[in-house]
């Protein structure tokens, strides 16, 4: 019996020498690998250990970024469409509309006051559309001059009677007639620039068919009919769009899609939504 106990007591130590050992590999093996080679990177400066133990972690140890200051987050829009919006949109009085868009006249109604066509005609335009543009002036969401200042002048009510009042007149913008299905001839077979990316987009670059929005055939609540518009204005907003200096699009859709075409397709576009019978014709 003696001698057994006496072997057992003679292995203990080579136990604690396994976990000692063991211990010793792992602390070292873990200072060489968490601290020693994750200091040094390729073509940068060495870390802290601190740095090196998180990155051997594989998490970060930069927190100055979630602790600075972090720019105000900008929408494009304040404007929801929620049914008591649309609601208040329909509800728009014509004639007190008449009165407030006095002020409009000089500009949006007659000619003489407007011979470079870079302010947009609004007779016929759909009222959602003057509603929600009014809104983006009155927040500061789209910012032109006068613009600005006249639409904080205006009650929200105020702005849904304007809007009603010039939906109410008659113009050369084409009216939303409902069709939803695409006419033979409209494809990417169009030997027009303009047509094309009309009725067809550019499946390649991503950009769809600005018909899809703005007609004829297709409308999105909040986008105008373009066609009869002027090119100079469709022309303008689209370069406005495409350099960031118009922000007011939901989604950033608009920007997307102005970035993306060239100063003649632009002009393209816009030409062919302000020749006359040009956006009715289907051709190849």
């Amino acid at each position: 019996m003696a001698r057994n106990q006496g072997a057992l007591q003679l292995d203990r130590p080579w136990s604690r020498i396994g976990w000692v050992s063991f211990a010793g590999i792992v602390l070292v093996s873990s200072i060489f690998g968490f601290v020693i080679l994750s200091r040094y990177q390729e073509n940068s400066d060495p870390l802290t250990i601190w740095g090196a133990i998180c990155r051997g972690l594989g998490i970060t140890a930069d927190t100055a970024a979630a602790l600075s200051p972090q720019p105000p987050l900008r929408t494009p829009t304040d404007l929801a469409w929620t049914d008591a919006t649309l609601g208040q949109i329909h509800a728009g009085d014509v004639q007190r509309g008449g009165f407030v868009a006095s002020n409009c006249s000089a500009c949006h109604e007659e000619p003489a006051a407007n011979p470079s066509h870079l302010i947009p005609i609004l007779d016929g335009m759909d009222a959602a559309v003057i509603f929600k543009q009014l809104a983006d002036y009155r927040s500061g969401k789209r910012s032109w001059g006068v613009m600005n200042g006249i639409a904080k002048a205006l009650t929200v009510q105020d702005s849904a009677n304007v809007a009603a009042y010039f939906a109410s007149r008659p113009g050369r913008l084409q009216a939303d007639s409902g069709m939803r299905i695409p006419q033979g001839g409209r494809g990417f077979r169009q030997s027009s620039t303009g047509a094309r990316l009309v009725f067809a987009g550019d499946q390649q670059r991503g950009i769809a068919p600005c018909a899809a929005c703005h007609g004829p055939g297709g409308y999105k609540i909040g986008a105008p009919p373009l066609a009869g518009q002027y090119s100079a204005y469709i022309e303008r907003q689209l370069a406005a769009f495409a350099q960031d200096f118009r922000q007011n699009d939901i989604y950033e859709q608009m920007r997307a899609i102005a970035r993306q075409l060239t100063p003649e397709e632009m002009k393209a576009v816009a030409e062919f939504y302000d020749a006359p019978d040009h956006h009715l014709a289907a051709s190849d």
